[in-house]
């Protein structure tokens, strides 16, 4: 594995979370655009917030109350804690409005363009607790990684053209190929499995799309695979719009991936957040659950297209820089966007942080033997 360089080049909002343009509450999902602009899913904040390259807000959308401050709503204006955006070639944003299941279309400029969804378990519906992850292809096609329902499971992603109208779906709940969230226990749905854990499992989180040709790597590896998380099973699914799978990355190394995302060469980067010890299938719902840290669990893990860990990210220029109960990316920091427009500058959430980050992989050299299935021993 290699070592990264990274160094910390600005850090966006206020340590204990605000409510004010720049500062944000546990801002799940971050973009970018083609300038190198920001586009945050404030998720406490029930908004979205687009900032320039400087971390100056450019706009700000949502429901506010009449003295202004941020609240979730069900309006056309308003989220319900969102929890994952994108932007396509034309720099059009497209929000998941999570908990309102439903997805977003703007302009660069934040007008509303579209709206589409409902929550259900049919075509074109997304699970209770909604969509948490999506991206869009060259043609427009737009891909939405759909979570449960109290009903019974959405484990699916689910295609729609670029008017918001169904086009198909893959997934189911399991451990094999096209499915997700199947290592947890089935519970009935909407119970807790212990304090400070919710509700489960949860399904396909983060998505994000290989544009580029033929990897060099892996010769079957084409456009438009599909990248997605399949948090709950601790891997990354890669498979085809047309049916295909690929297999897994970071099984054995990843414990919670969330989200993701790409550079121009395709190289893969997830944010991976804690585990929680007893394992799940050892948590008894009836007694005290007691957990841990996991002292080898980091934070952002960075993969070539072909599933080879190239390294991670975040030991010790951030880990160091705040207690655990302050921030740090090692606070379920979910969000992480590559800036489309400079493949070394990355950001990642940390807690109601932010932090801009710029990283150079430099000439990491790839694993020999095959593909590690297990986490490397922590670095200094």
């Amino acid at each position: 594995m290699g070592t990264p360089k990274t160094e910390v080049m600005a850090i966006y909002g206020v340590l204990q979370g605000g409510e004010g343009g720049g500062e944000f509450r546990n801002p799940a999902a971050l973009a970018t655009d083609s300038k190198g602009n920001l586009i945050v899913c404030d998720t406490g904040n029930h908004r979205i917030q687009k900032l320039d390259p400087r971390g100056s807000v450019l706009w700000i959308a949502g429901g506010v109350t009449k003295d202004g401050r941020p609240k979730a709503g069900t309006g056309p204006f308003e989220f319900y804690r969102p929890r994952a955006v994108c932007t396509d070639h034309c720099d059009c944003i497209y929000v998941c409005d999570s908990m309102n299941c439903r997805v977003k279309k703007y302009d660069p400029d934040g007008e509303l363009l579209m709206v589409f969804g409902a929550q259900g378990n049919d075509e074109g519906q997304f699970g209770g607790v909604g969509p948490e992850g999506i991206d869009v292809d060259e043609e427009g096609t737009i891909f939405v990684a759909d979570t449960h329902t109290i009903r019974g499971g959405n484990h699916r992603v689910q295609a729609f053209d670029n008017g918001g109208h169904f086009l198909y779906q893959i997934g189911s709940y399991g451990t094999t190929e096209f499915q997700f969230a199947g290592s947890v226990p089935i519970r009935e749905y909407g119970f807790d499995f212990g304090p400070g854990i919710g509700p489960g499992p949860e399904g396909p989180t983060g998505i994000a799309l290989l544009r580029n040709p033929i990897s060099r790597y892996f010769a079957y590896f084409r456009k438009n695979t599909i990248y997605c998380c399949d948090t709950d099973n601790g891997r990354i699914l890669a498979m085809t719009p047309q049916g295909e799978n690929f297999g897994t990355i970071g099984k054995g190394i990843l414990y919670r991936p969330r989200q993701l995302s790409l550079d121009s060469n395709d190289n893969l980067f997830v944010t991976d957040i804690h585990a929680h010890a007893p394992v799940w299938e050892a948590i008894n719902v009836d007694k005290e659950y007691t957990w841990h840290i996991e002292p080898n669990c980091s934070w952002v893990w960075a993969f070539n297209k072909a599933g080879q860990l190239l390294g991670r990210i975040g030991v010790p220029e951030v880990h160091h820089r705040f207690d655990h109960e302050g921030a740090g990316l090692h606070w379920h920091g979910d969000g992480i966007a590559l800036d489309k427009s400079n493949d070394h500058v990355l950001y990642v959430q940390g807690h109601h942080l932010i932090f801009k980050l710029r990283v150079d992989l430099g000439e990491v050299k790839l694993p020999t033997g095959g593909i590690p299935t297990k986490r490397p021993e922590p670095g200094p």
